[in-house]
């Protein structure tokens, strides 16, 4: 649209009596009443504003649905990275589970295998006698001393 003001167009001037419809004009009345003259100011050729572009409706379009479509591509992509997540949490949690019971099992077994009890009967399997007399050894000499002598 142009910004220049519109122009207001002159009255269409009326015919004189003396002029019927269809009668050939003489004279200067039927000069400005046939046709104007090229130097008359309703003839000049003005500028007219260019019909308006129709807008696309796609860009702005675009520009609603591409964060939307993101904003739920980000929303899957991080549930299944936590529900993978969970998954690999619940394997961990069963295999600590597992390995809690398994060191449980082993401990129960080293404390049975230490009492002095079990430790004595597994010294008889070996062909071990029990010890008549104490002693102690001198480890930089070798020298086993009995009786603490």
């Amino acid at each position: 649209m142009s910004a220049a003001p519109l122009r207001q167009q002159r009255p269409i001037p009326r015919q004189r009596p003396d002029q019927r419809a269809g009668a050939p004009a003489t004279g200067r009345a039927s000069r400005s009443a046939a046709g104007a003259r090229p130097s008359d100011p309703q003839r000049h050729l003005r500028p007219v504003a260019a019909p308006e572009q129709a807008r696309s409706l796609m860009p702005f379009m675009w520009a609603c649905i591409l964060p939307v479509v993101g904003a739920l591509a980000a929303v899957l992509l991080i549930n299944t990275a936590m529900a993978e997540g969970a998954y690999e949490r619940r394997d961990l949690k069963i295999e600590i589970a597992a390995l809690h019971q398994e060191a449980e099992t082993l401990s129960e077994t080293l404390e049975a295998n230490g009492a002095p009890e079990a430790l004595a009967a597994r010294a008889e399997q070996l062909g071990m006698a029990p010890a008549t007399a104490l002693g102690f050894m001198s480890l930089s000499d070798g020298i086993v001393l009995e009786n603490g002598k």
